[in-house]
């Protein structure tokens, strides 16, 4: 005959007290789908769904490092077309005034430099390479969430790195191999 220590007697007593109580439990409404999710039997929650193709694009989209945003870009110019006439937009208390001194300093180069001073500071913004002048810009900075030549400009230049970046990654796909490393 064999005997049973005091610690095991404990836990054997557990044990049984459990046995006879779980066919009267009634479980919660939702502790079904956590007991299913436990013994891998749901399809609605699991951890081992994979998420689809487009939902890993939305995902990427979304929380990418690389993600572009054209309102940044688009607020940036304006901060950098500002500097660039002598104008700080910390140094005004409305955009509108910020605007107006934009407006006034693009004035005054016109007036001392001329029209070839105007095209060297669009040229050294990199206005030249968007296709808009300094005039749109000071036009968009009256209104930044406006539709305007500038945002346009600027979409259509993500859509065309978009673009090369996509001919790049078909030129060098570059892929995870077994360990974990990057190659071509």
């Amino acid at each position: 005959m064999t005997s049973i220590t005091s610690t095991n007697s404990a836990a054997l007593l557990i044990l049984q007290q459990t046995a006879s109580v779980q066919p009267n439990h009634q479980p919660d409404a939702g502790s079904g789908d956590l007991l299913a999710v436990a013994n891998g039997i749901s399809e609605q929650v699991s951890s081992a769904l994979q998420p689809t193709q487009a939902q890993s694009k939305i995902s990427g989209s979304l929380f990418s490092l690389n993600h572009l945003s054209i309102n940044k870009l688009k607020l940036d110019l304006i901060d950098r077309t500002g500097k660039a006439l002598g104008v700080d937009q910390a140094n005004f208390a409305s955009r509108e005034d910020f605007v107006d001194a934009m407006q006034k300093a693009l004035g005054k180069l016109k007036m001392k430099g001329g029209d070839n001073a105007v095209r060297g500071l669009e040229k050294e913004l990199g206005l030249d390479k968007l296709g808009v002048s300094i005039q749109d810009v000071i036009n968009s900075a009256k209104d930044p969430e406006a539709n305007d030549k500038l945002t346009k400009a600027l979409e259509k230049q993500a859509k065309s790195n978009l673009r090369l970046d996509e001919v790049a990654s078909q030129r060098f796909p570059i892929q995870l191999d077994e360990a974990g490393t990057y190659s071509l």
